[in-house]
């Protein structure tokens, strides 16, 4: 399970938040402080969560994975947070309908096709209820690290 892409700095436990943009624009900033990607990467993510909703549909936890097209992206990296209480994503593939979303995995790859490839990744580690239940329970950042790089928290 281990991948580069996860860094500590880039991981929150109990995030707060009040509704899905502050969540993603917590993220992406989180990310154009690091360096990670560009100015436009924020407004591009909202742009492209309106017309393409990620909210996935999982049996348990909901999980959402936004992101923006590669020229957005500076170095590849996801920015992970699971939230205080859950807020409301739109469902991908289905977006009139509302899924209260728990956990957040914010992808910046500069590459298409990298991109997928790290999309069908997450939403198969993310159809493990009980791997989203430790993620969305562990204590802090350390432990979502150390869960997303295979480690133990």
């Amino acid at each position: 399970m281990s991948s580069p892409l996860f860094r500590r700095e880039l991981c929150w436990a109990a995030l707060p938040a009040d509704d899905a943009g502050e969540v993603m624009k917590a993220l992406a900033r989180a990310l154009a402080e690091q360096g990670f990607v560009r100015s436009t990467f924020e407004e591009a993510v909202l742009r492209r969560e309106a017309a393409s909703p990620t909210g996935l549909p999982m049996a348990g936890r909901k999980v959402a994975i936004p992101h923006a097209d590669p020229e957005h992206v500076v170095a590849p990296a996801v920015a992970v947070c699971s939230l205080g209480a859950p807020v409301t994503f739109h469902e991908m593939g289905n977006p009139d309908s509302e899924l209260p979303v728990e956990l957040v995995a914010m992808l910046a790859l500069p590459d298409e096709q990298a991109a997928q490839q790290e999309l069908v990744r997450l939403i198969g580690l993310f159809q493990d209820p009980a791997f989203v239940d430790r993620l969305c329970e562990a204590s802090d950042s350390a432990a979502i690290f150390s869960l997303l790089t295979g480690g133990q928290p």
